[in-house]
């Protein structure tokens, strides 16, 4: 099943985190990204395992959407590309989804809205990592990247 995995270490989500759906490849993406959305509150560690399953579980959406190739789909999956990579520098060790969600069949609308929905919730917790300052100066700024990258990538798909 769906499961973050942290390489070295066991195959289940850290103490403290939020549990991990026990399998991903069968709930459909949608209702996945909003379940994951409604999970992600404020206090999230940004650099922990969870809000980092959370971010490349809207980066596969856009990456697998049904609606491919047009504008708005592939600027949002830059920004999160861009995202995605900005957050991993520094850290020793990132999160990786293993068995990651199948395509998106044909969720449309309902798919554009749980990223739209996921993606400001990513951009909120971010941004208040990096306002919080309970990060290095550096890291504080790497937060705010990303809430930046994370809040374009909504405005794409939200417009």
């Amino acid at each position: 099943g769906g499961v973050v995995h942290r390489p070295g270490r066991s195959r289940c989500h850290l103490k403290g985190e939020v549990p991990i759906v026990a399998d991903m490849t069968t709930m459909p993406l949608a209702t996945l990204l909003s379940q994951t959305a409604g999970t992600l509150r404020a206090g999230t560690d940004p650099d922990g395992p969870f809000a980092q399953r959370a971010l490349l579980l809207v980066a596969h959406a856009c990456l697998v959407q049904p609606g491919g190739g047009t504008a708005d789909w592939d600027l949002a999956t830059v920004a999160v590309a861009g995202a995605v990579a900005r957050l991993r520098v520094g850290l020793d060790d990132p999160v990786t989804l293993v068995d990651p969600p199948g395509p998106a069949r044909a969720e449309g609308p309902e798919l554009r809205r749980a990223a739209v929905a996921l993606l400001r919730r990513l951009s909120d917790v971010y941004q208040a990592a990096a306002l919080g300052g309970r990060g290095s100066p550096w890291r504080c700024l790497v937060w705010a990247e990303v809430a930046h990258r994370l809040d374009d990538a909504a405005g794409e798909l939200g417009s």
